[in-house]
């Protein structure tokens, strides 16, 4: 890791690709994310980034990868995830359906009595060791994007390293924290049925883990991490301002300023922890943008597109509001 290069980049923009269901976007970097990721990937410790919706916690993984030159995963948690998802899985329905197939064809009984054309590497197995997850017969459990698979490109995740994104840890049961401290910290983990020790011979990954502050998170696991807090500045309006020239610097500022200040006064009507923030005010203005190059045809003078917008802005922006109150 370059960390001079990786300096350069605090108060500059990236351009982050499309990978997977990940949409391409601009990333603004700022110095504390830099020193967070440097200090996750000196360590070998997991980077935990905490803060309110809207901040930018999942995209800070994309860009890291992108900083760092690596290959980007992501695993989205939901209540029901299982710390074992992650790592490896057994494919018990192929089996079964193989199990049927035996009477009729024997090549059918060899497999099925041969585990590991079942098993399946997790998103973990993946960023620890990709050499050996890429040959796991089974691919039910987790494949990466397709343009990871060709073989220059796993290449580069096995010199480069893997950034893995484990998304809104704070979902699940206290129980996936507490089964991923060993894993996380040891970079490796057992798989029985194989008798196998997956572990990281190469380039150890970042693994990046993002919590919405819903549950207390095992403080067991926060002392293995690099803990980044992310929060909104106290002058929204210009940190919404300068995000939305970032991913439209054309917009004339008038119209950025006029959908933040509406956001935001919607956001200051909002009870409870459901806020409206960032994500209504980048979605709101890309509507906007859309609407205008429809509408103009590319046609429209500078001066009419921003009239154009602000008209459309009267008719949406009220779409985009997370407050039942009226907004005068």
């Amino acid at each position: 890791m370059n960390y001079e290069e990786c300096l350069k980049r605090i108060g500059k923009q990236d351009h982050l690709k499309e990978i997977g269901s990940w949409k391409a976007t601009a990333h603004h970097w700022h110095k504390e994310a830099v020193y967070a990721i440097i200090s996750a990937v000196a360590s070998k410790r997991p980077l935990l980034i905490q803060g309110v919706p809207g901040t930018g916690k999942s995209q800070l993984a994309h860009a890291a990868a992108k900083l760092l030159n690596r290959v980007f995963l992501s695993e989205v948690i939901q209540a029901e995830t299982e710390v074992s998802q992650l790592l490896w899985s057994i494919d018990y329905t192929q089996r079964l359906a193989d199990a049927q197939m035996a009477a009729l064809d024997k090549k059918y009984a060899q497999r099925v009595s041969e585990i590991e054309h079942y098993i399946g590497a997790g998103s973990l197995w993946w960023a620890i060791d990709w050499a050996s997850a890429s040959t796991q017969k089974s691919t039910h459990n987790f494949v990466p994007p397709k343009m990871y698979h060709p073989q220059n490109r796993s290449e580069t995740a096995i010199e480069q390293g893997v950034v893995l994104l484990i998304d809104e840890i704070d979902k699940a049961d206290i129980s996936l924290a507490n089964g991923l401290l060993e894993v996380l910290g040891n970079r490796s983990f057992q798989v029985p049925p194989l008798g196998k020790t997956v572990k990281c011979t190469t380039v150890d990954p970042l693994i990046v883990l993002t919590s919405n502050g819903t549950r207390q998170l095992p403080s067991a696991l926060l002392r293995r991490c690099v803990v980044l807090e992310l929060q909104l500045p106290e002058d929204l309006e210009e940190y919404f301002i300068s995000i939305g020239k970032t991913h439209h610097p054309s917009m004339e500022e008038e119209v950025l300023k006029l959908a933040a200040g509406q956001i935001i006064k919607d956001r200051n009507n909002c009870k409870g922890s459901i806020k409206t923030g960032l994500a209504e005010f980048l979605d709101l203005i890309a509507a906007l943008v859309a609407i205008s190059d429809r509408e103009g045809a590319g046609n429209l003078s500078l001066q009419d597109t921003t009239e154009l917008q602000k008209q459309w802005l009267d008719k949406l922006s009220s779409y985009f509001y997370k407050s039942n109150a009226e907004i005068q």
